[in-house]
């Protein structure tokens, strides 16, 4: 991924319902496009046509060190011609080549197509949790 597909993966963002403005993304996109620890990557054709950020979350009292996908979006209009599945195998090939063992995904239970998707992937459905936050 790189700063000239800032605009058209904040339209993507918004179509999985995360409104962010251009700015927003490039800010948070400084901050980890060179960093070892995150990886983007990107469909393209004309124009890009999905994403996925993946993320090397550390290792907890609870749970070894491991790979979160962050975020997986691809252009409503180019769903089902197998560019998530591309997009998630490159991920877990960068999971693979740090010799991350376990790939995580979160996924809003509402995303009926989504959970089906992962499942066609090879991905178990290991459990399902609230998920609490708060402005401070």
């Amino acid at each position: 991924m790189s700063f000239e597909d800032i605009d058209q993966v904040m339209e993507l963002a918004h179509q999985l319902g995360y409104p962010n403005s251009s700015s927003e993304i490039k800010n948070r996109f400084e901050l980890i496009h060179d960093h070892p620890d995150y990886a983007l990557f990107v469909a393209k054709t004309s124009r890009v046509v999905g994403f996925i950020q993946i993320n090397l979350e550390p290792v907890t009292l609870l749970i070894s060190t491991r790979a979160d996908v962050a975020a997986l979006v691809v252009d409503e209009q180019q769903c089902g011609q197998g560019i998530g599945k591309r997009l998630l195998k490159q991920a877990e090939e960068w999971a693979h080549e740090k010799s991350i063992p376990l790939v995580r995904i979160r996924s809003n239970v509402k995303r009926e197509d989504t959970r089906r998707f992962y499942l066609r992937e090879g991905y178990e459905l290991s459990k399902i949790a609230n998920f609490f936050t708060k402005k401070i």
